[in-house]
């Protein structure tokens, strides 16, 4: 049973943080290429055609409906792949408590640096609680700080409990925050392409982009970018006052 439990723990962190921010990251990519309009072929040599909403929906109806084993693997392939590049690029975030608490500062952050996380890993209120559940793990007295006493408190309440939020908690944090950085690798690339292809346009008129769409998907990827770096530290915040509480409740679980 545990060794279930523990597979299918490590298949939600593979969905949620890896396979749905790749299909996420997927769309964004797909809307950008559908806003840049009649320059797309003309920016890649003709290696990308332009794309629109109705040829959009028809090749996705087409794969669907031509779905093999070949299809399903490119699939699973692409969106794991960019769900990795995601992970990889979001996990460089600095502790900035002061940024965190303004959303138009969070957001400038995010766009020009990296995703803001909390300061400290868990509410500081649960220090006393800490404390005693860092000493009981630790009996050498190594002296652990966070890194070593999550992964040793989390380790033990996976072994002694068969319901815990703190995967659940890990898994929304960070699909969060690969999210927060598909949409500011969305802002800029439709920012880039908007100033691009009206500089195109004076000088070759039959080129331009789908202005609006462009415009559309600048604001909502500032939208998305506000919310999910917001959830991101909300859940980053959940997630070590849970490895916190839940190994204090095991370890000092009052005697039937």
């Amino acid at each position: 049973m545990d060794q279930i439990l523990s597979k299918l723990t490590n298949l939600g962190y593979e969905v949620f943080g890896i396979f749905i921010p790749g299909v996420i990251f997927g769309l964004f990519l797909l809307f950008w290429w559908i806003g840049l309009g009649s320059i797309a072929p003309y920016v890649t040599n003709g290696f990308l055609p332009e794309m629109n909403l109705s040829k959009a929906a028809d090749t996705i109806e087409k794969f669907g409906a031509r779905s093999g084993i070949g299809a399903a693997a490119l699939f699973l392939i692409s969106t794991h792949f960019l769900g990795h590049v995601l992970q990889r690029i979001s996990r460089s975030g600095k502790n900035n408590e002061k940024i965190l608490r303004n959303g138009f500062k969070r957001t400038a952050y995010c766009l020009f640096n990296n995703i803001p996380k909390p300061e400290e890993a868990f509410d500081t209120k649960l220090n006393g609680i800490f404390e005693k559940v860092k000493q009981k793990l630790d009996p050498e007295k190594i002296g652990f700080d966070w890194t070593q006493f999550y992964a040793v408190a989390k380790n033990y309440v996976a072994r002694n409990s068969s319901t815990s939020l703190i995967s659940t908690y890990q898994n929304k944090y960070t699909l969060h925050r690969s999210i927060t950085t598909a949409a500011v690798v969305l802002f800029w690339a439709a920012l880039i392409s908007l100033i691009g292809g009206s500089a195109m346009s004076c000088y070759i008129p039959e080129f331009s982009p789908r202005w609006g769409i462009l415009s559309f998907l600048i604001a909502m990827s500032l939208t998305v970018v506000w919310a999910s770096s917001d959830s991101y530290a909300y859940n980053w915040m959940l997630f070590g006052n849970s490895v916190v509480t839940e190994s204090y409740s095991i370890l000092f679980e009052p005697k039937k």
